[in-house]
């Protein structure tokens, strides 16, 4: 009886789980995972909810801050130059430009020891450092 349960729940999942057939870039699923902070960052600069459409990444870079001594941390993150349509489509978006540091646990060569363990997704943090409008 067990045995068929689980038999019929995979078959279940197997039916609601349907690939999509579509390529995404690396730049895209990054996008994706920081896209609720530009979204927040957006709604500080204009006081409201606005439509935000990633439009092209300038530059991503590795920043490091310190120097390799043995016991000694290194700081580091990644810093995110892009540009975002900001605004509604029909009613003259404009297009600004946002600078974010993105920092996780294990960038920079420092990996705290547990984190290997089941370190997770949340534990990015992403920052604005600059915003510029239109």
């Amino acid at each position: 009886m067990l045995r068929s349960l689980v038999a019929l729940w995979l078959m279940q999942r197997r039916i609601l789980q349907k690939e999509i057939d579509k390529y995404y870039s690396t730049e895209g699923i990054l996008l994706a995972l920081i896209e609720p902070k530009i979204h927040q960052f957006v709604k500080n600069q204009y006081g409201k909810e606005m439509i935000v459409n990633p439009l092209k990444v300038y530059d991503v870079s590795m920043v490091q801050e310190g120097i390799a001594e043995k016991g000694k941390n290194i700081e580091g993150w990644f810093q995110l130059d892009m540009s975002i349509l900001v605004g509604e489509p029909s009613d003259n978006p404009t297009r600004d430009r946002i600078i974010l540091k993105v920092d996780a646990p294990h960038i920079g060569g420092s990996v705290p020891p547990n984190y290997l363990d089941g370190g997770e997704i949340g534990d990015i943090k992403v920052e604005l450092v600059k915003y510029i409008k239109g």
